[in-house]
């Protein structure tokens, strides 16, 4: 079952361009990406520990480092996505993506003492790649529906002059929409089309996609008897994120009358940085076996958003074909977003020398994400906005498990590992889950190690290409499968 996600509402097309549903599920989703190994075994480490990954799931798992460290991981991301448009006649579309990128590093500072009841007091100081926003789209096919729909509903009653000035004004500008009467109500030319004739007419859409959310990470652990763990972990996550948007309308079948065809190009860039806290424990009962949980806050994202848009309009008038543009300003938004509270559950069972089986649970309620449309000035319009794009949060998402295990066999200095993930949907409208594997090799000598790391995990999702409030909308599902690849080098002090 794929997801459709009907979110936000037309009232956010007016000053606020990027701020929708969407855009905090994307920004509170996470990779929990670490080093090669921790890839390997899902990020199931938690309450085994002795991998920096841990801080981005439970920080005493830093505490089992009996060494100090220096690492340094590279990466590279393979995506790939098949794209759908439901009804009408449709082909499937397929793009990929891939980049070179830095998926961590930083150094741990060991500081053991057996004479002492704290056994380890750990530090560890660098960076991780938490999420990978890059991925291209692209579908075509045609279906009922319009995006000219759109811009009339959010011009209707307004008088020319007066609307907004990155949709609905632009298209006004283009000749999309036009007032024949003069009394503020729009047509377009597809309203033209005679009672009961077809408006379908082809469609496409291309989206790029790209950037990331990298993280600072300080943290600090200790070991107490060799019995019970304690960890705590600051993050400062950086996070910049770009799309470009175009959406086409050709009438190759002379459907529509006047109209030949329009495009609808958005560019978008946020940026932005946030804190977030981590607290985790450990407990080990008996040698073998490791149990874990862990708490992380919500991170505060201070974002600003840089958008425009433009319209390009093709059709015929006086029996001679023109095109007209209508652009909008560049616009600039500073806002907040908080991200859900996340709660982790942790267990490893070591067998002798031999190897360990871990596992992870992780529970996220997404539908509790929230805006801040003002953080430095109050305004009844943002106010109202705000409560829209929050309440439509709370309806579109849901809290959701994700369940990580892994497992590593040791052989001399080599090292196996797999891993499979199993992660419930995030959406209230859908009962889904979307599924991963990981694999991963080592090799550990006494002073240094190699790790390679693999993932791949499948999700299939759905858009909006556009939202109107009673026309036509167009459904786009997307299957996307995201590959990892990852090398990670290490040296023991």
């Amino acid at each position: 079952m794929r997801s459709i996600l009907l979110i936000a509402g037309l009232a956010l097309s007016i000053g606020l361009q990027a701020q929708t549903a969407t855009d905090a599920l994307r920004f509170s989703r996470l990779d929990r990406n670490g080093g090669a190994r921790h890839i390997g075994v899902m990020g199931s480490l938690g309450a085994l520990g002795a991998d920096f990954g841990v801080i981005s799931s439970n920080p005493a798992g830093l505490a089992t480092f009996r060494r100090s460290e220096f690492f340094f991981t590279t990466g590279l991301y393979s995506t790939g996505t098949e794209t759908r448009l439901l009804g009408g006649n449709n082909g499937l579309g397929a793009e990929g993506s891939y980049r070179f990128h830095v998926q961590n590093g930083g150094f741990v500072k060991a500081a053991q003492d057996e004479s002492a009841s704290w056994k380890a007091v750990n530090l560890a100081i660098g960076f991780a790649q938490l999420a990978n926003y890059r991925e291209k789209l692209y579908w075509d096919g045609y279906a009922d529906g319009t995006v000219t729909d759109r811009w009339r509903e959010l011009a209707d009653g307004i008088a020319p002059d007066d609307l907004d000035e990155f949709e609905a004004g632009p298209a006004w500008d283009a000749g999309a929409i036009y007032d024949p009467e003069g009394k503020n109500f729009y047509v377009t030319d597809y309203d033209l089309a005679a009672p009961g004739a077809s408006r379908l007419v082809d469609k496409r859409q291309y989206i790029d996609r790209r950037g990331y959310q990298n993280e600072l990470q300080f943290a600090l652990a200790g070991n107490y008897r060799h019995t019970l763990f304690l960890g705590a972990a600051v993050g400062v996550p950086i996070l910049q994120f770009e799309e470009f948007r175009s959406y086409e309308e050709t009438d190759n079948r002379d459907t529509i009358p006047f109209f030949n065809s329009l495009v609808w190009d958005e560019d978008l860039q946020t940026t932005g940085v946030g804190m977030n806290l981590r607290l985790g424990l450990a407990y080990r009962p008996f040698q073998a076996l490791r149990l874990g949980a862990a708490v992380h806050t919500p991170t505060v994202l201070a974002l600003t958003d840089d958008y425009s848009k433009k319209v390009t309009y093709s059709f015929v008038e006086g029996g001679q074909n023109r095109v007209l543009e209508g652009t909008s300003p560049e616009g600039v938004f500073d806002y907040r977003l908080r991200t859900p509270w996340r709660l982790l559950a942790d267990a490893g069972l070591v067998v002798g020398k031999s190897g360990f089986l871990s596992a992870e649970v992780e529970w996220v309620d997404y539908g509790s994400a929230s805006y801040n449309f003002t953080p430095d000035v109050s305004s009844a319009e943002f106010r109202e906005a705000e409560r829209k794009a929050n309440r439509a949060i709370a309806e579109a998402f849901r809290s959701a498990l994700q369940v990580r295990l892994g497992g590593e066999l040791a052989w001399k200095i080599f090292r196996f590992r797999g891993g499979l993930g199993l992660f419930g949907t995030e959406y209230a409208n859908d009962d889904a889950w979307s599924r991963a594997w990981s694999a991963g090799l080592g090799i550990r000598e006494e002073s240094f190690y190699i790790d390679l790391g693999f993932r791949r995990q499948i999700r299939d999702e759905g858009f909006v290409p556009y939202e109107t409030s009673a026309a036509p909308e167009l459904f786009v599902n997307t299957r996307q499968v995201r590959d990892l690849f990852a090398l990670t080098m290490g040296i023991k002090l």
